[in-house]
């Protein structure tokens, strides 16, 4: 009886195995087929008034559309920063591509920053976020 048991479990967790394998594989891409990463750092030009933000996308369906905002707050800043930017012209291939995005609108000075990257394309979309560092170049 104990044999059958065990048959049993093993069988279970044969069966089970794969598919939480294949489950966590989806959740990795984030389900989508769509991944967005930005980069550590971006550039000012213009005297502050506009960023460039460096992102790597991956995905499908033609083209795709990238937009990010970047949030800069004292102490890098006197005042409050807030800016949006978008490229509407990503390859989503499936290969992973770099994607430049000016962000307009607002003085932002070198220091920490916060970064939001939204990407919308057909395999779905794609979302990120992290502190960057702008800097002068």
């Amino acid at each position: 009886m104990k044999r059958i048991r065990l048959l049993i479990l093993l069988s279970v967790l044969a069966v089970a195995l794969p598919v939480g394998l294949l489950s966590g594989v989806a959740k990795a891409t984030g389900g989508s087929g769509t991944s967005v990463s930005i980069s550590q750092t971006a550039d000012f030009n213009t005297f502050g008034s506009q960023l460039d933000v460096h992102l790597v996308v991956r995905c499908t369906g033609g083209l795709g559309l990238a937009e990010v905002e970047v949030i800069q707050n004292s102490p890098e800043t006197g005042i409050p920063a807030d800016g949006f930017g978008s490229n509407p012209a990503v390859v989503c291939d499936g290969q992973p591509h770099s994607v430049g995005v000016t962000v307009v609108g607002v003085v932002y000075d070198p220091g920490r920053a916060y970064a939001i990257a939204d990407v919308t394309a057909g395999s779905g979309p794609g979302h990120a976020e992290k502190q960057i560092t702008i800097k002068v170049n």
